[in-house]
Parts: structure tokens; C-alpha cells; sequence
């Protein structure tokens, strides 16, 4: 006598972005929204986790007020928050961080994708 299987049948499309270690890996794809803003966010906060590493590593002064606030922005980024807080954490880093050239790049990329979040 032939014992029944489990069989197991999984059918369909992910087309949403892994996430590992609280980083987003790949963008939304298909399916409706504006993926725009999506894309959006998920590059922010893939830029945002890159500071984070970089100012860890680092001997910046402040280095936890600017650490919390990079938290911040990631967390306020494809959330509906009020703009004003999200923009002035990034504001926040960005003059803890005035004249840290290293980091000067990466700096001008997250203020890029805040102010495509999060227009005037």
C-alpha cells in the first residue's frame, strides 16, 4: 500500500522587494501605485543604511544624534509622515556632517532622493 505525499503547490508573482537585515533589496515591479515614489523610498533607505556604516565607522562628532536621525528618515521613507519631520532629520545630518568630505557624495545622492519624497 502507497502511502498519500505531501505535496505542496505554490503558484504566482512576488513582485515585491526582499528585504534583509532591515535593507531593501530590488524595487516594487508590476501590480498598481506609483512605483515611482517606492523606487524612490527604497533607494533612500538603501543610501541612508550606506551612511549609517560609514558614519558608525567613523569618529564624527555627534555620531548618535546623527545615527537616530538617519533612523528617522529611513523609517519616515514610503510612510505617510508629515514632510517637515523627515526633512528636518536630513537637515539635522546634513549639518553635523558639513564638512566630512568623505561622505560628501553620499550626502548629495540621500538629499536627491529627499527632495524627490519629499518636494517643498
Amino acid at each position: 500500500m502507497t502511502e498519500p505525499g505531501n505535496h505542496v503547490h505554490i503558484s504566482g508573482d512576488s513582485n515585491g522587494p526582499m528585504i534583509f537585515g532591515g535593507v531593501v533589496h530590488g524595487n516594487v515591479s508590476g501590480g498598481t501605485g506609483n512605483t515611482g515614489e517606492t523606487e524612490t523610498a527604497a533607494e533612500l533607505r538603501r543610501l541612508v543604511a550606506e551612511l549609517l556604516v560609514l558614519v558608525r565607522e567613523s569618529e564624527v562628532a555627534k555620531r548618535e544624534v546623527i545615527e537616530d536621525n538617519l533612523e528617522e528618515l529611513a523609517d519616515a521613507a514610503g510612510s505617510e509622515v508629515d514632510p517637515a519631520v523627515p526633512v528636518s532629520r536630513w537637515e539635522k545630518v546634513q549639518k553635523l556632517l558639513n564638512g566630512t568630505a568623505e561622505l560628501a557624495g553620499l550626502t548629495v545622492r540621500i538629499s536627491e532622493q529627499v527632495t524627490k519624497l519629499w518636494p517643498d
